[in-house]
């Protein structure tokens, strides 16, 4: 049986961080990292999926760790692959107030940004 542990990385992070993990897994496990591009939410589920779907052609089984906004963008696009096991090491426990909280930051109210939409 195959086997990959697919690290995907954070903001500013990279697939090289993957490496860290090879200690938890032994030589029963591929460690391997995902540098994915997009970072926007509504951008990265085709790459996700895509690069998946590779992943479970090659593997008989995925396990997942990501970090941060790679763990976000792995809930957002993973829900149909059949992972045995994710660990998320994430610091963004409420996604929806660290966007309100930037959003107030640049001066945009969520009526604003409704509004801006609706044009």
């Amino acid at each position: 049986m195959t086997k990959v542990a697919v690290y995907i990385h954070g903001k500013g992070g990279s697939a090289a961080e993957a490496s860290y993990y090879k200690r938890f897994f032994g030589e029963e496990y591929d460690v391997i990292g995902f540098d994915y591009k997009s970072e926007l939410p509504w951008a990265v589920k085709d790459e996700f999926q895509n690069y998946f779907a590779d992943i479970f052609a090659r593997y008989d089984e995925v396990v997942l760790i990501a970090n941060s906004i790679g763990a976000y963008f792995s809930f957002l696009s993973l829900s149909k692959f059949n992972i045995e096991k994710a660990m998320f090491i994430s610091p963004i426990v409420d996604m929806e107030k660290l966007i309100l909280d930037k959003m107030k930051e640049v001066g945009i109210s969520e009526e604003n940004l409704f509004l801006r939409k609706v044009k």
